[in-house]
Order: C-alpha cells, then sequence, then structure tokens
C-alpha cells in the first residue's frame, strides 16, 4: 500500500531565488515592457493585464513571463486523425527569455514531427535520445542559440521548452501526431485535452536531491518525476490565459445523421462530398478543459469491417477496425453481479465534478437487480466503505447507500492505491461476475505503481473507469481498464450523466465477447497489436494496427460470448489512407513493450528495443525526443537569460481552494494574494526551499509562486 509520510508544510523557493505574482486589471489585452532599447532592461516594465511576474533578485525589476497562443489544426479521415499543434511563445519583457510549458496531448497520440518557427524560417526538429536531445538544448541554450526540445513524461503529457526568446518577439513550435477515432456505442469521438490537471503527488522526496523540473510537486519514491508534470497553476481570480484556437477538418467518409461538441460551442460549415469545418465558435478558447467532437453515422452507414492501408518501405501498414454485430447478444446478463463502486472523494473533485459522481452512481444504484450484491468505497487521503463487504441489494440496503453518496464530500488528498487494493482483494465469488466501477478524474501521479496493483491484483474481477470532470487524465482512464479487462468512459457534464451511464450499464449488463482473436488467414509477414485484444463491451470495435508483406481479403473473427462460441467471417475492403498509419504500429508496439517494464527490474532490452523502434519510425517516447536548433546565436553573450515555467489553467468546474488549500491532505497555498482593481498585489515567497544545485553554466531558474509540495497521510 505504500509508505506514509508524515505531512510536512511546503517551503517555497529555489536557492535564494525570490518569486513574486503581481496582478493589475486593465482592459488592454497582452502585457508589454515600456521599451525593447537596452534601457528598458533597467527600468520597471508597464503591465497592462494580469501577469505572473518574476524576480531574481530582491531590487531586480519584475519582469513578466512569455505568454502563449496555441493553434489546433485536425484532419480527420474516417478513422485516422492527423494533427498539427502550433504554440506561440511571446516574450513580452525585456529580458531574453526561456519557456517551459506542460501541456497535454491524446493519450493514444503517435508525436513524429516537430518545427520550430523563427520569422519565415522554419526548423525541422531532428529525434534523438532524450538524454542526448536534452544536452543538444541546453548546449545550444548557453550559445545564446535559439533552440525547441519537447519531451514526453506520459503518454498524454508533454514538455515544450524553448530557449533564446528575444525581447518582445515570438517563437513558435509546432509539432504533429496522428491519432485514431474512438468508436463507441453508435458513436465517433475525437477528445484534444487542453490542460493538464493538478495531480497529486504521493510519497516521500529525498532529503538532498535536486528535481528533475521545474513543477510545485516534488520527485518522490513513488513519482520520481513529480516535478516534471506539475505546473503552476495560475488562480482563477486572475482570469484565464492560454488561448487556444481550434479548427477540424472532418470526412467521415459516409452520411451523418448527428454532428456535435459537448463541451464548446463551435461553427459547423458543410464542405462538398459530405465533408464539414468544425471551428470553435470563440476566436480564442481558454485551455481549460478537454474539447471533444461527436458525430453518429445514419443508421446502417456502419461497416462491418473498415481497413485502412499505406505502403512504408516493404512492407504494408494498415488501421483495422472491425465492429462486432450485437444481433444474438443476450439482452440481460445471465446471472447475478458483485458490482463495487469506487468514488474519488479528494479535493480535486469538488465542485462540478464531485456533482457528476454523485449522480451517476446513484443511476448506478438504482439499476442494481435484488440477486445483485455490492458495495460502495470512498477515498481521498483515506479509504472507507459502506459496508464491510458486499451486500445484497435489498430495498434498505440500496436506502443506505442513497444517504451514503448523498453525504459524500470532496476535500483531501488523493491516495488512490488502498481504496484500488481494497476493492481488488476481495473474496471472489465463482457464481458472480465481479465489476469494479471506479469514478474519479484520475488526478494521480503515480499511475504505473497502480497499474502494477492492478496486474497483480485483479483476479477475475473487471475494472471500468468513469472519468469524471472537464479534464481527467485519460491515460489513467484508458490504461486501468485495459488492464482491468472492463472499459471506459468520459462525463464531462451533468447533461451527459444519464446516456453515458445508461450506454455504460448496456455494457455492465450484457455478456462481454471474451477469448477475441482474428484469423488473418492469407497474410504473409503479419504482426498485429495489440497481440491479445481486450474482452469487447456492447458496442465496442476490434481495432488493431497492423504490419506485414500481404494483407488478406478476408478475416475471421471468433471469441465467445455469453459462454458460448462466437464467429464472424467478414470481408476486407482496403482503402490508401496516405502516409502515417506506421506510426500507429509503431506506437502500438511501443506501448506494448513499455507494459513489459516491471518495478524494480532491469529494463535494458525494453529501452534498447523502444529506441530502435522511436528511432525508425521518428517517435517521441519515453527515450526519445524532439530537438530543433537554429544555429545562428541571436543572445549576445553578455545579456542574461531567464527562465519560467508556464503557467496553465485550473480545469474549469475545479475549485481552487478545495484543490490547493490548507486542507488535509491537499497541496498547500501558504500566500494569499491581496488584489485589487487598479493596484498591484504582490505575494511575496517568505520561506526558502532547500537549496537546488545548478548545472553549471546553465541559468538560475525561478519557480512558480507558493505551490507547496503535497505529503500523503493515513
Amino acid at each position: 500500500m505504500g509508505a506514509s509520510t508524515k505531512r510536512r508544510p511546503g517551503r517555497i523557493g529555489a536557492g535564494r531565488l525570490l518569486i513574486a505574482i503581481a496582478l493589475l486589471l486593465s482592459a488592454t489585452p497582452t502585457a508589454r515592457a515600456e521599451a525593447a532599447d537596452g534601457e528598458a532592461a533597467t527600468r520597471r516594465p508597464r503591465i497592462t493585464e494580469g501577469a505572473l511576474l518574476w524576480r531574481t533578485a530582491k531590487e531586480a525589476p519584475l519582469e513578466p513571463a512569455p505568454w502563449l497562443l496555441t493553434e489546433v489544426e485536425i484532419q480527420v479521415t474516417g478513422i485516422v486523425a492527423r494533427a498539427t499543434v502550433r504554440q506561440a511563445f511571446t516574450n513580452p519583457s525585456a529580458v531574453w527569455a526561456e519557456g517551459v510549458y506542460v501541456f497535454p496531448l491524446p493519450e493514444d497520440a503517435a508525436v513524429d514531427h516537430m518545427r520550430m518557427r523563427v520569422g519565415e524560417r522554419l526548423i525541422e526538429g531532428q529525434l534523438r535520445e532524450r538524454a542526448a536531445a536534452k544536452a543538444t538544448y541546453d548546449q545550444a541554450r548557453r550559445e545564446g542559440k535559439r533552440v525547441g526540445l519537447v519531451e514526453q513524461e506520459r503518454p498524454n503529457v508533454f514538455t515544450a521548452s524553448v530557449g533564446n526568446i528575444p525581447p518582445g518577439a515570438p517563437v513558435s513550435i509546432e509539432i504533429e501526431y496522428q491519432q485514431s477515432v474512438r468508436w463507441d456505442a453508435g458513436w465517433f469521438r475525437l477528445r484534444f485535452p487542453m490542460v493538464v490537471g493538478p495531480r497529486y503527488i504521493p510519497g516521500a522526496a529525498p532529503a538532498a536531491s535536486a528535481s528533475a523540473g521545474s513543477g510545485w510537486g516534488p520527485d518522490t519514491d513513488q513519482v520520481p518525476d513529480g516535478s516534471r508534470i506539475t505546473p503552476p497553476v495560475r488562480h482563477p481570480s486572475r482570469g484565464p490565459i492560454n488561448p487556444v484556437r481550434l479548427s477540424i477538418e472532418l470526412d467521415p467518409g459516409m452520411p451523418l445523421a448527428q454532428l456535435e461538441a459537448a463541451y464548446h460551442e463551435v461553427r459547423t460549415t458543410a464542405l462538398a462530398d459530405g465533408r464539414y469545418r468544425i471551428e470553435l465558435a470563440q476566436v480564442s478558447t481558454p485551455a481549460d478543459r478537454d474539447f471533444e467532437l461527436a458525430w453518429r453515422p445514419q443508421a446502417g452507414a456502419v461497416p462491418e469491417a473498415t481497413l485502412l492501408t499505406a505502403p512504408h518501405g516493404d512492407d504494408v501498414f494498415g488501421l483495422l477496425m472491425v465492429v462486432p454485430p450485437a444481433a444474438g447478444a443476450p439482452d440481460a446478463l445471465r446471472g447475478p453481479r458483485e458490482a463495487i463502486f469506487v468514488i474519488d472523494v479528494s479535493g480535486s473533485m469538488h465542485g462540478a465534478s464531485i456533482d457528476q459522481a454523485r449522480a451517476s452512481l446513484r443511476l448506478a444504484l438504482s439499476r442494481l437487480r435484488p440477486t445483485d450484491t455490492f458495495n460502495v468505497i470512498q477515498f481521498n487521503h483515506r479509504t472507507s466503505a459502506l459496508f464491510a463487504g458486499a451486500v445484497s441489494a435489498t430495498a434498505a440496503n440500496l436506502r443506505a447507500a442513497e444517504r451514503y453518496v448523498d453525504a459524500l464530500r470532496a476535500e483531501g488528498g488523493t491516495e488512490m492505491l488502498p481504496a484500488l487494493l481494497r476493492a481488488l482483494d476481495t473474496a471472489e465469488s465463482p457464481e458472480r461476475l465481479r465489476q469494479v466501477i471506479f469514478l474519479t478524474d484520475g488526478a494521480v501521479g503515480n499511475e504505473e505503481e497502480l497499474f502494477q496493483a492492478i496486474r497483480q491484483h485483479l483476479g477475475d474481477s473487471r475494472l471500468f473507469t468513469i472519468g469524471i470532470g472537464s479534464a481527467p487524465n485519460s491515460h489513467f482512464m484508458r490504461e486501468a481498464a485495459r488492464l482491468g479487462r472492463g472499459t471506459f468512459t468520459y462525463i464531462g457534464s451533468p447533461a451527459e450523466v444519464q446516456a453515458k451511464m445508461v450506454a455504460l450499464f448496456a455494457k455492465l449488463e450484457s455478456p462481454a465477447l471474451t477469448d477475441v482473436n482474428l484469423d488473418l488467414s492469407g497474410a504473409t509477414g503479419v504482426e498485429a497489436l495489440p497481440a491479445r485484444i481486450p474482452d469487447l463491451y456492447l458496442g465496442e470495435p476490434v481495432v488493431m494496427a497492423l504490419r506485414a508483406r500481404a494483407l488478406p481479403s478476408r478475416l475471421v473473427i471468433r471469441g465467445r460470448l455469453g459462454g458460448e462460441p462466437w464467429e464472424r467471417d467478414l470481408p476486407l475492403r482496403g482503402g490508401t489512407a496516405g502516409a502515417g498509419l506506421s506510426a500507429h504500429w509503431a506506437r502500438a508496439r511501443i506501448d506494448a513493450l513499455l507494459d513489459q517494464r516491471r518495478p524494480g527490474a532491469p529494463d535494458d532490452d525494453v529501452r534498447r528495443a523502444v529506441l530502435e523502434l522511436a528511432l525508425t519510425h521518428h517517435l517521441v517516447s519515453p527515450y526519445t525526443s524532439l530537438v530543433a536548433v537554429d544555429v545562428t546565436p541571436v543572445r549576445p553573450g553578455d545579456q542574461e537569460l531567464r527562465s519560467h515555467a508556464l503557467e496553465t489553467n485550473l480545469p474549469q468546474g475545479w475549485d481552487y481552494t478545495a484543490v490547493f488549500g490548507q486542507g488535509q491532505g491537499a497541496t498547500a497555498w501558504p500566500l494569499h494574494l491581496a488584489i485589487g482593481v487598479g493596484a498591484l498585489a504582490l505575494a511575496a515567497a517568505a520561506q526558502l526551499a532547500r537549496r537546488r544545485p545548478l548545472a553549471v553554466g546553465a541559468p538560475a531558474r525561478t519557480l512558480p509562486v507558493a505551490l507547496a509540495r503535497n505529503r500523503h497521510e493515513r
């Protein structure tokens, strides 16, 4: 269950650096320095909007940090999405700057290109081993060259670093990735995450070691990279930042019955040949929640099998989606089940998220039958349950459960592991199908520890995850469900609870298609991923990435439905999807290799295999990064370079005080901003953190203000 540590107040700062935040409210759209000449460096900049300000010495002038504009263009062709993300870093100060920004991408994104744009010049990024790419970046930064670096922290969390941004000038980073569109219960769904929600970082921080990143969280024994996945979070009272412009060109390949974006207002324009253009209605939308586009084909328009192919070298790569027909599947489960509901009541769930979770749980309880058994487990920094064990779904027990759910309140830390183990480490009843339903936003940094617990303790249970809120941790949701032989869904607003939960109930209450395999007889040299197809639930497809010398014209899908043999023979009509399908296969192969890692075991073989694949297919991975260097030095050697960890927004619907307040188990916010209209409000970091040694030749780094480290407790 992990070692327990006593909570200690956070200590703020880095070395003897003083960090301050100033806020002055004004209608002017951007913050700029008073002048760009040499004298401006010695004068206080004129602040005309809410801005993050930095001070590197007690008497030094305040300087605004770089600000960010993100533009996203996505091309969707059938079940393949190709995206370009442009991040424009603008330096409004009179001092040379480095910007470090932690941002999300879809958890299945295959990132294969990066470019740096300087004026009209475009510099192509090179893929290198991660340590070598970082060394190249650091050297170019010290030499005064403009340089960009993109690193993967999690499958859905990346860091962009841009060095030597000139005063008053922009530098852009362009990232390209490819992903497949999800098909679920009659809908195609495409998600683009916009913000990394604050993560709970459990574990003990080593007493005398430097953190690897510039985030508010520490590196701990349970989350060794905690400082790299906890970017500073802007207080909502200071207004949103990081605007996003997003457009999608959709070619669904079939007539549509419905097209919608649940969480944003959009403009939709019908184009020729059944295509659509979808744009955010607001020109610049704050990056504070996930964007999701969903479309439903007309009845009978979805083919049973879709195969997209593209040649690459001597091989043919393919992306295959098979939708098993639902006809003949029993309407209801053939036996009783045991349903264990686990609900996250930590501080990050405060507000809209806990309302959605309670509504979802009430609906789930109402669907239980008298022959079922159930229990409700809640967790934050502590874990407790309604009953000592699973009880029958009698009217009295259900009334007790409803009262229990109504009384749930969100506060404290996110110690997920004890709750997960309590739900899984239970004596199983062979006559019952045991289902664990996990309702959470997944705002944790120790995902791999949780995945390992699922591998070891799942038994014959099935784990279903429900991502709650505006910015759930999609990597945790998808991977936990995959390892748990279940499925996942997202609920991003109260209006979705009824429809999303009913669709999930249809899966929970219907038998899964198990022992699924594909017969690709006739193919030569074929390698299909995933090698083991997970259980499939009502309305879910088989999605596989293929590599072969030659693909077959037919396939046979087999499995067991309700314990009985099930088989379908389907024709394959391949269509050329253009370049990029090799990235799908390579990403799936990398994921399979990374899944072989085990805590405490050497991963040299996995690392070598992942490196070879990533370098061959030009993919960012845990062991590879993209770096772009402008060969011409631009920063004079006598000019200082200041590094800034760029702020992110708090996800929409989250309560800042519940997450960063002085509550038990939560991250502390020991400094309070005194905000006045038309006046500067300064919050000084009065306590100094333990000193972090700086690398020789590296510029002094400042840290975001006043976010203390969290520790877990029991």
